[in-house]
């Protein structure tokens, strides 16, 4: 893997981002995969499109049954200019959870070396690991927003679309935790699926955990519909067991998106609901702003060796 770690994203309400306020335009990705093993995740797509040529046997790992280190972490923490990112958000992250077991202590080390150049950080995770890193986050509240995803209370539909994730009531409790430390909080309720036999109050559902990120008082909401890409679709009917119709997910993005938006009002909590946007095919996909491309000029061109994976699978990044 090449330095530098940090790179663009446009997971960004800047001008060239697709409207979500995760980051300033920036984003630490250091792994591929994700061992949470989520149903509903598109990463898995993305990473088979884009690596499935350079380490053809991920074909044959399910997702979440895979998970790719480099082996030259130290290298690319040390030559990423972290002082030409001073002042800006950087987003931890987004293929990955970067509090994944595996991934504490490098995800510590990344933000101990960026918090003290003063880099910001908006770390999005569904693991209870990032308690790990509350003593760090303490000391640098004021440049971290740790947020949470959330996709329902429903513990039927929990378990099957969330299977090696903490209960969302634990999850919800590290965020009243940060809250006392001073450090600024957020949720993501995502993905929002349509009323499946686990849960068919879906308004319902929605409301309670308004209920409960009012009581925390959490600094911003944000929410979205399931996206249909790649196999994910395939792979939710699995463990659902129902077809999922796409008409009904695109009639109740606006639907749900408005509820949001009252709920928002009601519970007098900031955030915002990103509506999809839907092509002639019926497919998702997040329509970018148009803008000017930000830059900063990374020099490094070196290609250092990298780790050997040895909890998944047997062979190497390279």
């Amino acid at each position: 893997m090449r330095p530098p770690l940090v790179r663009p994203s446009k997971l960004s309400d800047s001008k060239d981002g697709n409207g979500k306020a995760l980051s300033s335009g920036w984003a630490a990705n250091f792994a591929i995969g994700c061992t949470h093993g989520c149903p509903f995740c598109y990463v898995n797509s993305i990473v088979r499109r884009v690596y499935s040529k350079r380490y053809r046997f991920l074909t044959e790992y399910k997702w979440g049954d895979y998970l790719l280190l480099p082996r030259n972490i130290e290298d690319l923490i040390s030559l990423t200019p972290w002082n030409r990112l001073k002042g800006e958000e950087v987003l931890m992250s987004s293929m990955h959870d970067p509090y994944l077991p595996q991934l504490v202590e490098i995800t510590n080390r990344i933000l101990d070396r960026g918090l003290r150049e003063g880099v910001r950080f908006c770390i999005q995770t569904r693991s209870t690991l990032v308690l790990r890193s509350f003593k760090l986050l303490e000391k640098y509240n004021s440049q971290v927003r740790l947020q949470i995803s959330i996709a329902t209370l429903e513990e039927n539909l929990f378990r099957l679309i969330e299977p090696r994730v903490p209960s969302p009531m634990k999850r919800l409790k590290i965020l009243e935790k940060a809250k006392n430390k001073g450090i600024k909080t957020g949720v993501i309720i995502a993905p929002i699926l349509p009323p499946v036999p686990q849960r068919e109050d879906l308004e319902n559902d929605l409301r309670s955990i308004f209920e409960n990120l009012a009581n925390i008082g959490v600094d911003q909401v944000f929410g979205e519909m399931l996206h249909p890409r790649g196999t994910n679709l395939k792979l939710l009917e699995e463990v659902i067991g129902e077809k999922i119709s796409i008409s009904d997910l695109i009639k109740l993005d606006k639907k749900i998106g408005k509820l949001f938006e009252t709920l928002l009002k009601k519970f007098n909590l900031t955030g915002r609901w990103w509506y999809e946007h839907w092509n002639d095919r019926n497919r998702a996909f997040n329509k970018p702003k148009r803008g000017t491309k930000r830059h900063v000029v990374f020099s490094q061109k070196m290609r250092p060796r990298l780790f050997r994976p040895t909890h998944l699978i047997y062979s190497s990044l390279r």
